[in-house]
């Protein structure tokens, strides 16, 4: 039987678990050209989300492109990112090979500053070349041309740039958000939703005033899935394979995994493929299936490696005490750290991005999976 439960991959329709009241909302402000500030921690599903509502929830006039700027380091790689991502929601119009020749045509049309043609080896692709050489100007022509052609249509699109924030490791940061500022403010028939995994950065571009994005679109925080929700979800999957799982267990994992998708739906992965028919799975057989998983994330010893000692023993604490009280006497006796000690350790791991402080002052891992490894390894 194939295993219902994915983690490794971005998933929508089967595979895709509740978030109806995200979904309507999302699709509300991709309608009304709302540009978005989605954000939320690592591995809660916010791609999952924009792929689900872009394949099975906008109108069919409306385009999409989800662009990925993690790996870009320069203002070229930028670009041609951002090209390939315009290209993919143009392909998305037609899929007929007939219409999508025709099409090339007409989006010449509109893109005088570049050749556009039409690859039909595998699944068709669009490709647009342009001769323009500075990059600035051409990531301009490249938007510019794309409203023109959206105008003319009738048509609306949405572009989500996710890892936003990379922009601001780049060289000429401050040139590059001016640049996409211009283009966001003169966009037509259209919203961008701008997500990353560095909250605190992300959010700082957009709530800065000094900076070229401040207040330039709505907060949208994605919360965990609702417990009971995404408990009745599992629950009738595993029921595929006669397999019973207690509620109690189902909420231990969740409260161990701060409700984070991947992480969830990783153990279950593995409790269906282990699981025989028949069998019900209790808060024992979880904890122990959550500890085989852990204990297998080799590279966490790694990461922690990187930092000082001093940073290294805070980490351990926020794990054993879920980011509260950490300064009691007696945990910095054990931790043999002072206060001050601590406290700059911490503050460099704010600003560092491995951890991040909630409204209520509590101290969150941005990766549960390190911080249930930093946990399993201090009680043992």
């Amino acid at each position: 039987m194939k295993n219902p439960f994915k983690f490794d991959i971005e998933v929508a329709g089967d595979f895709f678990c509740g978030r109806r009241t995200e979904i309507k909302e999302l699709v509300e402000h991709i309608r009304d050209e709302t540009n978005i500030i989605m954000f939320a921690k690592r591995r809660i599903g916010k791609s999952s989300l924009l792929k689900e509502v872009f394949l099975n929830h906008l109108d069919a006039n409306i385009l999409h492109t989800h662009i990925d700027i993690y790996s870009v380091s320069n203002t070229r790689e930028l670009y041609q990112r951002l090209l390939r991502g315009i290209e993919e929601s143009l392909v998305g119009y037609e899929t007929n090979l007939n219409k999508l020749s025709r099409l090339v045509e007409n989006i010449q049309n509109y893109f005088n500053h570049a050749k556009v043609s039409i690859i039909v080896s595998g699944k068709p692709q669009l490709k647009i070349e342009s001769s323009e050489k500075d990059y600035f100007l051409a990531i301009e022509s490249l938007f510019q041309s794309y409203f023109e052609f959206l105008r003319a249509h009738n048509l609306q699109a949405v572009i989500a740039i996710d890892e936003f924030q990379k922009i601001v490791s780049l060289g000429d940061a401050q040139k590059i958000e001016e640049l996409l500022r211009t283009i966001v403010n003169k966009r037509e028939n259209s919203a961008f939703i701008f997500t990353g995994s560095k909250r605190n950065i992300l959010l700082g571009m957009f709530n800065d005033s000094a900076r070229a994005f401040f207040k330039l679109g709505t907060e949208f925080e994605l919360p965990p899935i609702s417990k009971n929700e995404f408990f009745v979800w599992i629950k009738k999957r595993f029921s595929k394979k006669t397999v019973s799982l207690e509620k109690a267990a189902f909420e231990h994992l969740y409260l161990l995994a701060d409700g984070e998708t991947r992480f969830i739906q990783q153990v279950c992965y593995e409790l269906f493929r282990n699981c025989e028919p028949k069998q019900t799975i209790d808060q024992a057989f979880m904890a122990e299936m959550i500890k085989r998983v852990i204990t297998k994330k080799t590279y966490n010893a790694q990461l922690l490696n990187r930092y000082t000692t001093a940073q290294q023993n805070g980490l351990k604490l926020i794990a054993i005490t879920d980011g509260y009280n950490l300064y009691s006497k007696p945990l910095l006796e054990k931790a043999q750290l002072t206060k001050a000690t601590l406290q700059s350790a911490v503050r460099s791991l704010l600003k560092e991005g491995i951890i991040f402080k909630e409204r209520s002052g509590q101290l969150v891992f941005e990766d549960v999976e390190f911080k249930l490894w930093l946990r399993f390894d201090s009680t043992e």
